[in-house]
């Protein structure tokens, strides 16, 4: 079960290009930093609006070669590996825990995307 009063969803850097950080604007700048920490969403929903903004989107343009890791806030071992790829997110089961049907599904939509995270959540809880 679901505790409404944590986090669900937690997202951090796992890597990018370093070098191209320097040409960004101060705000992409200040994203990258926030984003280097340990963020969390309180729903499915709210993360993934998070992830179709006009910021993050802002951010991904910028091809800093980046790739994120998903998890749960209760768990941190669950998690998933995020990357995006000419508009397609890319989410891949790197520890193979078998909480997505495939270990790696191609998103093109918000709502494919909502649907996929959806799912992972549910699975992990069950």
């Amino acid at each position: 079960m679901v505790d409404n009063d944590l986090p669900l969803v937690t997202l951090v850097i796992k890597s990018l290009d370093h070098k191209k950080v320097e040409s960004l604007s101060d705000s992409q700048k200040m994203l990258v930093g926030t984003l280097s920490m340990l963020c969390s969403f309180l729903s499915v929903k709210d993360f993934c609006s998070f992830v179709f903004s006009e910021k993050f989107d802002d951010l991904i343009e910028c091809d800093l070669n980046l790739s994120f890791e998903i998890g749960l806030y209760t768990n941190h071992e669950v998690t998933l590996q995020l990357t995006i790829n000419n508009g397609r997110l890319i989410i891949e089961d790197l520890l193979g825990d078998g909480y997505i049907d495939d270990s790696r599904i191609e998103c093109v939509s918000s709502d494919d995307f909502e649907a996929t995270i959806s799912n992972w959540v549910a699975s992990a809880f069950s």
